[in-house]
């Protein structure tokens, strides 16, 4: 005799398709951070940073607001994290 479970016959599952649309979370806020990649006279990277602001352009005047400290750090880069979410779309007809 071949295994030792029962086996239930006649049962049956239907599964939906279903189309899945990917695209930026409205209920959550993107995070921006602009961070100093300048170097000190001894070649020390600076890695100061804005801190985390949700509107772009307040993270993005941080640089000049540095730079008046730090006139010889001249480069940055800019994290973006912008949360994403899938939901099921319509049926389609």
């Amino acid at each position: 005799m071949l295994g030792s479970l029962p086996r239930e016959i006649g049962r049956r599952r239907m599964f939906r398709f279903v189309l899945w649309k990917f695209g930026p979370d409205p209920d959550r806020d993107s995070v921006h951070l602009v961070y100093c990649e300048g170097e000190d006279e001894d070649g020390t990277r600076c890695g100061a940073d804005s801190g985390e602001y949700t509107d772009r352009e307040a993270a993005e005047l941080w640089p000049f607001e540095h730079a008046t400290e730090y006139p010889e750090h001249r480069s940055y880069g800019h994290l973006a994290y912008r949360p994403m979410i899938t939901t099921p779309t319509e049926e389609p007809s």
